[in-house]
């Protein structure tokens, strides 16, 4: 049942955005009755932080393995955002995702359900990176801080499509940072397959 509800609410999310989400559109997409789910989510607040824990539950571990690179050996950078971009950013669970964040900023009380769970999830993320990659640059975390660069433009391209009116150019956007930031964050010399 929970399963069922929080897969509606990331179609609610992606489709309707976060302040058009509710229990009845929920419900409706759900199959399911009111009372069904408030029994499990008392509060729209609590649905949606269990919604993007689920996300975050599915996307913490290794990029690299999420993204198809084989075991063990990380995916050249180009091919890592390219991927990001099309299999998790720009997918109904990444939209639904940019919508709890961008709502998390002016809901406190979503905000206060979801943060420490987010910045656990931000410093798993940045690590994950960093067992693989190395940035170019003199500090020692620049590889984590090229991967928060490069996932915080991601969010943006979603908020951006609807402002553009040729997908193509938003695929060219995403491939001219992809081949930017492979010049900046480099697979790590330790890392290297021959």
């Amino acid at each position: 049942m929970k399963a069922k509800v929080i897969r509606a609410a990331i179609t609610c999310l992606d489709k309707l955005g976060y302040a058009e989400t509710s229990f009845a559109k929920i419900q409706a997409r759900a199959g399911v009755s009111r009372g069904a789910i408030t029994h499990h989510f008392p509060t729209k607040q609590a649905l949606v932080a269990a919604t993007a824990m689920e996300l975050l539950s599915n996307a913490l571990g290794p990029v690299e393995r999420r993204l198809g690179a084989p075991a063990g050996e990380p995916a050249p950078v180009h091919e890592l955002i390219m991927k990001a971009w099309g299999k998790v950013v720009n997918s109904p669970g990444g939209r639904a995702m940019v919508e709890i964040l961008v709502a998390c900023r002016t809901d406190p009380d979503l905000y206060d359900l979801l943060k420490d769970q987010l910045h656990d999830w931000d410093r798993q993320s940045r690590a994950a990176i960093a067992t693989s990659y190395a940035g170019t640059g003199p500090e020692p975390d620049d590889a984590e801080l090229l991967w928060s660069m490069t996932r915080n433009f991601l969010r943006g391209l979603v908020l951006h499509d609807k402002f553009v009116s040729d997908p193509e150019y938003i695929a060219r956007m995403v491939d001219r940072f992809a081949r930017m930031m492979e010049t900046q964050l480099i697979v790590a010399p330790d890392k290297e397959t021959t």
